[in-house]
């Protein structure tokens, strides 16, 4: 009795704990609830429970009531299956649809381990009696240990790593009605070999394990195919919109630059009213003063150096500037020099932060503030732009309590938010970083935080 209550617990953890785990692995920590490391650690207690329950509920039972250990055991499984769905749909703040898709790629790896175990155990002891007392026997417990060593590695490897980039690239909402026809057939397909295995055991593999695994591979394929498909539309529109954007921040610096003209000009009669003045009434002292002020504040506007790097620096003069003008106090701490970052993309990035902040503090009338901090870390190029900001709009799945959030949590018709932060996290994947956002709602603050990764080149 304690071998079988030790095997079925065994074989029931090999089997179930890698695939309550993954389901978590291609989502960034900002999508979960709690920390990353909490939830594995929570998993695996609920697991190892689990599977003791499991194998109590097999050793302990009355025989008599079930002729077959199998019914129980795809029973249990299955019920379990729906309760981890249950807490995996509540601990990761993510569209539905891409939780499913990642769910159902989980369970075909569960589905084709089982099946392949139960395919390669059938052929080499086909003659083995079935013993009520094992879900798990000793050659199964080794099957499944030597399957998951295999399997496992790979499905991480070819998998799972490339499915957490495109998973944060794809829109699920365009992709609904292919994908709900892809997972629910293979649901259906799931269930009813389930109730095969449970209730027709005896069934020749060819009539059902090797068709099960020929649909699972054409479904997981579609699904790939349907994954990859969004990303590279949702790529080809994202640097759409950024060469607009671009094209856009081109545009409208040229408009500054001509209304400060008109302004220069403007201002330069005002200064020769003012010197024509004082001349008539023979102020030379007085205008030499004036002309002094006046060179100073000219050589200070037009010498301004906020960091070595000409890029940084003259978009932060240009951003500076029109912050000014709408009375936004700036202060500034920039330290970089030489970046392996393209112009373009800190012109992007910089353009839609700023933007964004200047928006922000134009619905404060009476505090408007923008705090820029940008320094070298460690090869990564590290950005913290802080502004006064009255009001943000989540996404339902998100609250201001949360801390710092990914671009998906914040809604387009609010100041702080929209696909200008997208634009900016899409930056920051394009160097292998992190884009996140804040809003205190106390002290009415938006932070956003970037980190692009220079690849190991010195600064």
């Amino acid at each position: 009795m304690v071998a079988a209550f030790l095997l079925n617990a065994l074989g029931f953890l090999i089997q179930f704990l890698p695939c309550a785990i993954m389901i978590f692995l291609p989502f960034p920590q900002e999508a979960y609830r709690f920390r990353r490391k909490a939830i594995f650690v929570l998993m695996s207690v609920i697991s190892i429970i689990i599977a003791v329950l499991f194998s109590a509920t097999l050793c302990f039972r009355d025989i008599s009531l079930y002729p077959r250990h199998i019914v129980i055991s795809n029973a249990f499984m299955s019920a379990v299956i729906l309760l981890v769905l249950a807490a995996y749909v509540l601990l990761v703040r993510e569209s539905f649809i891409k939780k499913l898709m990642v769910f159902f790629i989980v369970l075909f790896y569960a589905v084709t381990d089982y099946v392949l175990v139960n395919m390669i155990h059938s052929f080499l002891f086909p003659n083995v009696p079935d013993d009520m007392t094992y879900t798990y026997s000793t050659s199964f417990l080794i099957l499944f240990a030597i399957a998951t060593a295999l399997l496992l590695p790979l499905m991480l490897a070819v998998v799972i790593r490339p499915l957490k980039e495109y998973i944060q690239k794809i829109e699920p909402q365009n992709m609904k009605r292919e994908f709900l026809i892809v997972t629910l057939t293979t649901l259906v397909y799931f269930v009813l070999t389930i109730y095969c295995a449970t209730w027709f055991a005896r069934i020749n593999l060819l009539e059902l394990y090797i068709p099960m695994i020929v649909f699972l591979t054409i479904n997981q394929v579609l699904i790939y195919w349907l994954i990859f498909r969004e990303s590279v539309r949702r790529e080809s529109d994202i640097e759409q919109r950024r060469t607009m954007e671009i094209k856009q921040l081109q545009y409208e610096k040229i408009v500054g630059d001509m209304e400060s003209t008109r302004r220069m000009r403007h201002d330069i009669r005002y200064h020769y009213n003012s010197l024509n003045d004082m001349v008539d009434r023979g102020q030379l002292d007085e205008i030499k003063d004036y002309l002094s002020n006046l060179i100073d504040i000219t050589i200070k506007r037009d010498n301004e150096v906020y960091c070595k790097n000409m890029t940084v620096n003259g978009l932060l003069q240009y951003y500076i500037g029109l912050a000014r003008d709408e009375n936004i106090n700036c202060e500034v701490r920039a330290k970089c020099g030489e970046l392996s970052i393209e112009p373009t993309d800190l012109t992007v990035l910089f353009g839609n932060i700023m933007e964004n902040a200047i928006k922000s503090c134009r619905k404060c009338p009476d505090n408007r503030w923008i705090n820029i901090k940008i320094g070298t870390v460690q090869n990564s190029f590290a950005i913290e732009i802080s502004n006064s900001c009255r009001g943000i709009r989540l996404s339902r799945r998100f609250q201001t309590n949360d801390g710092f959030l990914p671009a998906e949590a914040f809604l387009s018709d609010n100041s702080g938010g929209g696909y200008g932060l997208r634009s900016i996290a899409y930056t920051a994947q394009k160097y292998d970083g992190s884009a996140k956002f804040c809003f205190n709602a106390e002290k009415e603050i938006f932070t956003t935080r970037v980190r692009l990764n220079m690849g190991g080149i010195a600064v």
